[in-house]
């Protein structure tokens, strides 16, 4: 790493200690059955990738750019009726992207019964934790995007799809269900729906809410282990179906006086080319270990991840080792994630690495 990228790192630690941290959010009530909450989640990021840009491949590239920056809303309309909804302007200021807003998420839930919960509108696919896992609590710095190769149907609406979903536990947590019909690629004459669904069991704590939690530092006992099948026929005349599948499994369980946390997974793709032009499979697992407390406020957290790719049609195989170091200045509400990617994606041919580092900040 060279001076000129440690000093936009120590730029971006200054920007990040500028930042307050979260205060309890406030709630816009009517009465106790009819209120709106807001929140807002900031990552701002720089990114030094081995040959990334310009006519000089043996050079590095440099991109200081805000990864994500969403506005979210929770509310109720009733004691059995809830919704949330989520903008985003996803890696602005990164070169040749759009900065345009982005509708990310937005549904309502009808919450009949821990059994049965039922969510109508714009919704993450419930297809494997990997893809249904919140944004402000992962482990490493961002997804681990080399696994998921799930379509954008929604433009820039990453891994959404509109439709309605059904979710919900058994057996006072042991299962746990998700799944629905989406619109998926829509034709005139041919309108077959976009089917996904995923199930676990819980040998620990369930996570029935909307999103998964990846990283509770502490606060959830996780033992759980799943599949998950997304079938989106392709509705054009010369099209054909896409067929996913995917096994998990999840810890999260204290270890001495820390917290380790463990997810592998293992992915099978097989569908055109628009699903993310990828045919072939996808494995990986992340662990990560929450320190002791020290004397200090924060905490630290060390990550590995490693992420395996293999598309046999393209003669292309990867895997990426990703080195990391979490500060929890604040636990999510503010943290500073540095990642290293060794064998972080392929430039004519040539595998390539890169140095990621990230201010959140969620309130």
């Amino acid at each position: 790493m060279n001076m000129r990228l440690g000093a936009v790192l120590g730029f971006v630690l200054a920007l990040g200690v500028a930042i307050p941290g979260t205060a309890q959010v406030p709630r816009l009530s009517i009465d106790e059955d009819t209120w709106l909450q807001l929140r807002f989640l900031g990552q701002v990021q720089i990114e030094a990738a081995e040959r990334g840009a310009g006519a000089d491949l043996d050079r590095w590239g440099y991109e200081f750019f805000t990864r994500r920056a969403r506005i979210m809303g929770t509310g109720s309309v009733h004691r059995n009726i809830r919704f949330f909804f989520s903008t985003d302007v996803p890696n602005t200021g990164r070169r040749d992207v759009p900065n345009e807003m982005v509708w990310n998420d937005g549904f309502v839930d009808v919450q009949l019964d821990p059994a049965l919960n039922i969510s109508i509108g714009r919704i993450l696919a419930p297809f494997s934790p990997d893809v249904r896992a919140s944004a402000a609590t992962l482990l490493g710095i961002d997804y681990n995007l080399h696994l998921i190769k799930t379509p954008t149907l929604v433009n820039r609406a990453f891994w959404r799809d509109d439709g309605v979903e059904a979710r919900g536990v058994l057996g006072g947590g042991l299962i746990e269900y998700r799944g629905g019909v989406f619109k998926g690629v829509r034709d005139v004459e041919n309108n077959a729906l976009r089917t996904t669904g995923m199930a676990m069991l819980n040998l620990g704590d369930a996570q029935p809410g909307w999103f998964y939690n990846p990283n509770s530092l502490g606060s959830l006992r996780v033992l759980s282990f799943g599949a998950g099948l997304d079938r989106i026929p392709d509705n054009s005349p010369a099209g054909d179906r896409s067929l996913a599948w995917n096994v998990f499994s999840i810890l999260e369980q204290p270890l001495g006086a820390g917290v380790v946390n463990v997810m592998a997974s293992y992915f099978d793709w097989d569908g055109p080319g628009w699903v993310g032009g990828f045919e072939g499979t996808t494995a990986g697992i992340q662990v990560g270990y929450l320190m002791p407390a020290g004397p200090g406020e924060g905490r630290w957290q060390p990550v590995v991840r490693w992420q395996h790719q293999d598309n046999p049609n393209a003669d292309f195989t990867l895997n990426t080792l990703n080195l990391g170091i979490n500060y929890l200045l604040k636990g999510h509400a503010i943290n500073w994630k540095l990642d290293v990617a060794i064998n972080d994606r392929r430039v004519e041919g040539e595998a390539v690495s890169a140095v990621r580092f990230q201010t959140q900040v969620l309130f």
